[in-house]
Formats: structure tokens, sequence, C-alpha cells
């Protein structure tokens, strides 16, 4: 009885970091102005999209929240209607709701290779980011080679995304920019010595064949830093008008690949995605292209992403039921109509509706016998449903819930 309690207990805390993904949290920013002089390098970074429903361009905030145990959320969402609330105690954060203590907030710990400087005299935290922790077993890179999406530039961004909206805001205070890929290689070579492992790269939509030469620059100088040939790579594409091209990013070197519809349906696929739709062959064809991913690529070794909130939740597990069952690993993130983006002051579904999802979500991925190591390897920022492999998996086969990665085995 005592290991179901603390399963309940575990599994209660990311149900809370679902619903401070979903609800957002709100605080007063003077909480972080020590916190953050002492630790400059937790402060937020939106080197991709900025996940929060107000504005924190004024100020800054830390970059992920950790709940209890030490499971993060996806970022720093800030909404400050939110029933959640962020405050500082003389012994550390805490997260409320409606007033009511839930759980004890803290934030990951700076990499040593942050304070490290590429040959460019570029910093290496600017290149590169640690969306996880080594010391809860999450040794993921990540790198936004570009905060610049082409779909953008004519009207046909997705409607979800506020990735130029953030780029305006953002870019020239966090000096985002573009990334050379002999900066990135150095970057993950720092940090794979520290105990990191994976590599995940993306960035917003640019012309096909740019995109596929700029990705084989990227791996062909990690390898030459790192004398790697596998280095654990995802790349996140478009689907690409010729699906032999795929063969491509393996040979480079990527070990998996990720594909993202973001909707399940041709209808809202071209309401929701209209220049993917206009780009990128249709829904039908990001389809043919996950499949042909998992051909070249191998099962349990494509990602595939929706987000979630903007359609009838039938509609997403029958994409998620699909991709599963063909090999491919689908998972949801929490839609959050965050500012700057089409559907900015629109209300995604409670937060119960989500961890709903995210429960059925992890259980036809282990019908599908997909595996946590397979989850480990395609998604590089932890989400819900992962940790949930790990806290079973800790309960039912004594295996460890988070592993120091840094401790050489």
């Amino acid at each position: 009885m005592a290991d179901e309690a603390l399963r309940k207990e575990l599994i209660e805390e990311v149900r809370i970091a679902n619903g401070l993904e979903v609800e957002g949290v709100r605080y007063d920013p003077k909480i972080f102005t020590e916190f953050l002089k002492e630790n400059p390098d937790l402060a937020q970074n939106h080197h991709m999209l900025d996940c929060s429903i107000d504005d924190t361009s004024k100020f800054f905030a830390p970059r992920q929240i950790r709940v209890g145990h030490g499971f993060p959320t996806r970022g720093f969402s800030t909404n400050f209607r939110s029933p959640y609330q962020l405050v500082k105690e003389s012994d550390g954060f805490y997260i409320e709701r409606d007033g009511a203590l839930l759980t004890k907030a803290s934030f990951s710990e700076i990499p040593a290779w942050y304070e490290k400087t590429a040959a460019s005299g570029t910093k290496l935290k600017d290149i590169c980011q640690a969306p996880g922790s080594l010391a809860h077993g999450e040794g993921c890179v990540f790198t936004c080679y570009s905060n610049e999406c082409a779909l953008s530039m004519n009207g046909k961004d997705c409607r979800f995304c506020n990735i130029a909206s953030t780029k305006k805001r953002f870019a020239e205070r966090e000096g985002n920019f573009w990334k050379y890929p002999k900066d990135i290689a150095q970057a993950v070579k720092a940090a794979f010595d520290e105990g990191f492992d994976h590599f995940n790269i993306s960035g917003g939509f640019v012309p096909e064949r740019r995109e596929l030469e700029y990705y084989i620059d990227v791996a062909e100088a990690i390898q030459d830093e790192t004398g790697l040939e596998d280095f654990n790579g995802t790349a996140v594409i478009g689907a690409p008008e010729d699906l032999s091209v795929l063969e491509r990013y393996k040979e480079a070197g990527y070990r998996t690949v990720a594909i993202h519809p973001e909707v399940w349906g041709e209808d809202w696929f071209n309401a929701i995605c209209p220049g993917k739709a206009e780009v990128n062959g249709g829904f039908k064809h990001y389809l043919e292209a996950v499949d042909e991913a998992v051909q070249i690529f191998g099962k349990g070794r494509v990602r595939t992403q929706f987000v979630a909130g903007l359609q009838p939740k039938e509609l997403v597990l029958e994409g998620v039921e699909y991709f599963a069952s063909r090999g491919a690993i689908p998972f949801t993130i929490q839609w959050v109509p965050a500012i700057g983006s089409a559907f900015e002051g629109h209300r995604s579904p409670n937060e119960n509706w989500h961890w709903d999802l995210v429960l059925k979500n992890y259980e036809i991925l282990k019908k599908n016998g997909i595996t946590y190591e397979q989850v480990y390897d395609v998604i590089p920022d932890w989400r819900q449903y992962a940790d949930l492999y790990r806290i079973n998996n800790h309960i039912d086969n004594g295996e460890v819930l988070f592993v120091d990665k840094r401790i050489k085995k």
C-alpha cells in the first residue's frame, strides 16, 4: 500500500504540472529579483515560442517550473488570471491554487557548459539550451536554429503559433538569431562532455531545400566536433515534397525525426495550418511522410505532435491511435492561446480535459508496445506521459525514478 500511496502522490504532482501548462501561473515578478540575480542563466529565454498568455517582455521570470519531486512543465506560462499562484516563502518557492498550498516548486539547475564560449565568441547558452535536467535523467540539448518563419511572412502561419510575435518582442533582448552549424557543434560537444546525450533541432519554417542542406551541415559539424557518427539527434522537419530526401537525414546521422501535422483531419489541417497545407503537400502527404519516415528510421524513432484543445478529444485520440499503430510516437501538447498568435484571447479546454487526454495518450502508447526508452529517445522536453512511464516503472519494476546522468556507469 505504501507503493500505491507514493504512485498516487507522484501522479498528482504530474497532474499539477499539466494544470500549470494549461492555466499558466500568476505571481509577483518581484519574487524573482534576488533569485535571478544569483542565477541569471535560469531566466526565461524565448528561443522559439512564448507560451504565456500575458506579456512578460518588461521583466524576467524563470525558464521552467518543476513540481514536487521535480516533474517539469514544458516552459513558464504567465497568466495573471490563473487559479495557480507561485509564491516565495523563507524556505523556497511554492505553488498554491485558490489560496491552498499544493506543492513545492523548484527550477532546473544551470549546466556548466552554459558559461562556455564558442570560437566565434558567442556564449554556448545563446546557441543551445537544456530544456531538461541531468539530475532528473533528462539529457537533451536543444537548438532553435532560427526564429524566423517563412509562413508567417505571408500570413499563412499555423493559427496557434506565435513565433513571429515572440521574435519581435524578445529576440533583441535575449540574443536569439540565426545559429551557425560550427557554433551548434561546439555547444553540443561541451554538453555531451558534461553528460548530456541527445540533440534536438527545430526552428521556424524555411524552404525545404534550405532546411535539408542546413540540417546536413549541422550534423556534419557535430560529427566532426564530437567524433560521434551517431550523435543521437532528432531533426524536426516539415513533410518533404520528395519523400526520398528523408533518407538523407538518416544518412547525415540523425537517429530520429519529428514530423508534426499538429491537428487531425484534412479540413482541420487546412484551416489551422494553411501554410503547411499549401507548401507541404497537404494533410494526406503528412501521413505519407510519417509512414515513410517509420520505414526509414524504424519503429519508435519517429515522433509526431498534436496541439490538443483545438479539436474534439475523440478526433485527437483517433490521430494518436493511427500513428501509434503504425510505429510512430504521437504526443499531445496543451494548447495555450498564447499572446501574439491568431488565437490570442481564445480559451483552451480546462485542465481536467487535458489531463484525461494525457492519460489516454499514455495508455495508447503502452498498448502499442512503445517503451519508455523509445519515448526518451525522440521527445526532448518531457511531456507528462513520459513522466507517467517513469513513475509506473519506478513503482512496478523498481527502476530509478530520476537518474543522474553525470554518474558514469
